[in-house]
């Protein structure tokens, strides 16, 4: 499947994070105001863990996912239309990295969201 599908349901759009375990990363949701939109959320995430970003609550298709600014710590990728960022292990601190969704709105207008995550990296324990 090249393009997922999302139902609108308020006219703030939202993130949520997809998570493995949600006690390695807190993402809190970020509100999208539009088709063509740059906004920023944050994350707390352990060091050496890893956490995957969705995009629910909009209607339209994704195309692709990229990865827009690296991370200077630690690791951003892509898996499928998944942007997901990896903690560096024994890092504390603060890190940042960008990630865009391209594809269609509802109306098969062109469609960018851009969101650059200010990740606060915790110890492990």
């Amino acid at each position: 499947m090249t393009k997922l599908s999302f139902c609108l349901i308020t006219s703030a759009v939202l993130l949520f994070p997809m998570q493995s375990q949600a006690q390695d990363c807190v993402v809190p949701p970020t509100y999208i105001n539009g088709y063509r939109s740059e906004v920023e959320g944050t994350m707390t995430i352990k060091a050496g863990k890893g956490c995957g970003f969705g995009m629910n609550g909009i209607e339209g298709a994704i195309d692709e996912a990229v990865i827009v600014q690296k991370p200077k710590f630690g690791v951003a990728g892509v898996r499928g239309l998944m942007p997901f960022y990896v903690a560096k292990p024994g890092y504390q601190g603060d890190d940042e990295f960008s990630y865009a969704f391209i594809g269609t709105d509802r109306h098969g207008g062109p469609m960018r969201v851009t969101v650059k995550r200010k990740v606060t990296v915790v110890p492990s324990l």
